[in-house]
Order: C-alpha cells, then sequence, then structure tokens
C-alpha cells in the first residue's frame, strides 16, 4: 500500500489509485461510512458501493468517535487491563508507522496502516486468548482523545512510561493519575497473586515425580 502522504490530494490524479486502495482498506477494517469519506473524499454512495461489493453489507453508520476518553485508560467494568495494553500496542504501532517517511503522511493512510500492523502483532494472542481486541473505528477514537500522538496540551490522553517495564500506555488528564497503573505491571502482579493462592494440593500436582 503506497503511503499517502499529508499533502497529498485526493482530487490529484497521480493519488488517485493510492487513495482507492486506502478506501477499500477501511472498508475490509470495517470503518464507519463518515471515516472513509473524511480520509478519501469519496461521496457516501460511492463508499456505500464499496461496502456491498467487499462485505456484502451496508457501511455501519453513528458518529465517528463514541465513549470517552476515561474508557481507554481508567480500569473498570468495561475497561480491562488487557484492553488497556491492546490501546498501548496500536498507539505504538500508530507512532511507529508515523517515522517510515521523512515527510509526514495522511492520518487516514497512517491509521490503517498502524491498525494492520497491530492486528498482526496481536493475531497470536487473540487466537490463543479470550483478549479481545480493537475495531478500527475504536482505533480512531482512541487516537482522537490522544491528539494523534501530537504534542497537544488539550489532548485528553497523554502517553505515560512505566519506570519499571517501560511500556508507554495512555492515561486520562482529567481522571486521577492513582487509578492509571500501567496495564502490563498490573496484570503481571494478578499472575503473581494468583500464582501464590494455589493450594498445596495443586502445587503437589504440578510437581514432577520422582522415579
Amino acid at each position: 500500500m503506497t503511503p499517502i502522504t499529508d499533502g497529498a490530494s485526493a482530487g490529484d490524479p497521480r493519488w488517485s489509485v493510492p487513495y482507492l486502495r486506502l478506501a477499500e482498506g477501511l472498508v475490509l477494517a470495517g470503518a464507519k461510512a463518515k471515516l472513509i469519506e473524511r480520509f478519501t473524499e469519496l461521496p457516501h454512495r460511492r463508499v456505500s458501493v464499496l461496502y456491498q461489493v467487499f462485505r456484502g453489507t451496508a457501511p455501519p453508520a453513528g458518529p465517528i468517535v463514541q465513549g470517552s476518553a476515561r474508557h481507554f485508560a481508567v480500569p473498570g467494568k468495561h475497561t480491562s487491563e488487557s484492553l488497556r495494553i491492546q490501546c498501548a500496542i496500536f498507539l505504538a504501532c500508530y507512532e511507529r508507522m508515523g517515522k517510515i517517511a521523512e515527510t509526514p503522511l495522511q492520518r487516514g493512510w497512517q491509521l490503517l496502516a498502524a491498525f494492520n500492523a497491530y492486528l498482526a502483532l496481536t493475531d497470536k494472542l487473540h487466537a490463543t486468548t479470550s483478549a479481545k481486541r480493537l475495531d478500527i473505528n475504536q482505533a480512531y477514537a482512541l487516537l482522537t482523545y490522544a491528539g494523534f500522538l501530537a504534542v497537544r496540551a488539550e489532548a485528553e490522553l497523554q502517553p505515560q512510561r512505566c519506570p519499571d517495564c517501560r511500556v508507554a500506555y495512555p492515561v486520562a488528564v482529567h481522571e486521577p493519575r492513582g487509578k492509571q497503573n500501567c496495564p502490563v505491571c498490573a496484570i503481571n502482579a494478578n499472575c503473581l497473586r494468583l500464582a501464590g493462592q494455589a493450594s498445596p494440593s495443586t502445587r503437589e500436582a504440578r510437581a514432577p515425580r520422582g522415579k
């Protein structure tokens, strides 16, 4: 997929094919119609046709950004530590994709490239566990709240690097930081706690038997 630079125009014949590939990729990823229209400048009817061709259905409706910043950062009933790790992985992919070219990339192209990289990195984990991954619309919402990783003081999500494991994860600036500890360290601590709670019979059953 040819990278689309930030200064490229969808109306420029030289960029018509890359923009079409971007639209097709966003459709295959399940992006909402308004999101595709924003980044490709295609009319809604054309986006609907692409959805019928590639997915056999109408494009998903609704606003592009839903939820709130805290959904991606503050542990709770609907925000697991696993989801917070997924957010950290995707943002790392987006940041890395932004460095593959000397000039800034178009956000839609960078979003799709980062999302595909994120899926590839988490594919094995997703196949072997019940970990729920972000969809591309959630990934876009995450980027929006994070200010697309630009240096913006008003961004509701800011990166924070764990001093222990060095993982960078998003934190909601308007929420208490004490509730937003590193998700990787939190999962590791929980695993150690569960291992320590194993009953003596369980530990003996797992111990190797002598000949």
